[in-house]
């Protein structure tokens, strides 16, 4: 499976932007500096064996996926800092689809990272926040999930306008209608190749990552480049949603996608050789808007 808009990451600054997107990223360790930032760029690095990981900042999702064996990554989380301040970690894990308890060798740590993404290549400063471990289990009795917080202080030189004041979803009793015409309307474009109203779909979401991850205009031009070429091609097409894919409402309730059962993005296009593309929509209600935009 690959995931639009990146593939396989070195830990330089272009590249980890690209990882908001993906599912896995390569750890590196670089000389550690004092000077104050003026690019910070905050990531999880966790290490994970036999579980389901669902992990949030101020509860938009930043990697959800059913660990099948271990993945030891980092993850960008700019893209959920919205402005400087008290930010909120929440870890999720679960038992592997089709479990019911995690198993005995299920592994879950984690902690929060400050980066320097002022050069070409990101320089480890500190961890900011305290390791996450699952305790061990002393019960004696299978543990059917485990969940555990954690906060760290951001500061960042941007404030995002993004779903601060967009409308509670909880609110809204048609939502999964509205969601699934939203990805159906995606879908369309994409497969009538109307790449520039696509486009122009994503484009509040670009400007934010723009901003948040600090690319320049040709690295923000690039990411939709690549995009675009890669469904240019004509090797996939799109996969429609179905009713059993899961609607996930996260960010305080006022985003909104919809999920596979492993945690992957709903939004799929398939090869003939069942190569696999997929790209991560979160979607919200502006106020006195009855159509959910991309965010």
């Amino acid at each position: 499976m690959k995931c639009l808009l990146g593939n396989n990451l070195k830990m330089t600054m272009k590249n980890l932007i690209a990882a908001a997107f993906l599912l896995y990223s390569t750890a590196a360790y670089c000389n550690q500096k004092t000077q104050k930032m003026d690019k910070p760029y905050y990531v999880i690095s966790f290490n994970a064996v036999n579980c389901f990981v669902d992990i949030r900042v101020n509860d938009v999702s930043v990697f959800i996926w059913n660990i099948e064996g271990q993945v030891a990554t980092n993850i960008p989380v700019n893209q959920a800092i919205l402005e400087s301040g008290e930010q909120q970690v929440s870890y999720h894990i679960l038992p592997l689809s089709g479990d019911t308890a995690l198993s005995d060798n299920t592994i879950f740590e984690a902690s929060v990272w400050l980066y320097d993404a002022s050069g070409e290549y990101l320089e480890k400063q500190k961890e900011v926040s305290k390791t996450f471990t699952i305790p061990e289990n002393k019960t004696g009795a299978p543990l059917p999930m485990y969940q555990g917080e954690d906060s760290f202080f951001a500061e960042v030189p941007y404030t995002l306008k993004a779903w601060q004041n967009s409308q509670d979803l909880t609110k809204i009793e048609n939502l999964r209608e509205l969601v699934i015409a939203a990805f159906r309307n995606i879908e369309n474009l994409i497969s009538n190749a109307q790449y520039d109203e696509f486009i122009a779909l994503l484009q509040q979401r670009e400007d934010n990552m723009a901003t948040c991850f600090y690319l320049s205009e040709d690295e923000k031009n690039g990411r939709m480049s690549n995009l675009i070429d890669e469904l240019k091609t004509g090797l996939y097409v799109v996969v429609p949603v179905s009713e059993e894919d899961m609607l996930v409402v996260y960010g305080h309730s006022r985003l909104v996608t919809l999920k596979k059962q492993d945690g992957a993005s709903a939004l799929l296009l398939r090869s003939q050789e069942g190569e696999e593309l997929r790209l991560e929509i979160r979607l919200h209600l502006e106020q006195g808007k009855t159509e959910l935009t991309i965010i």
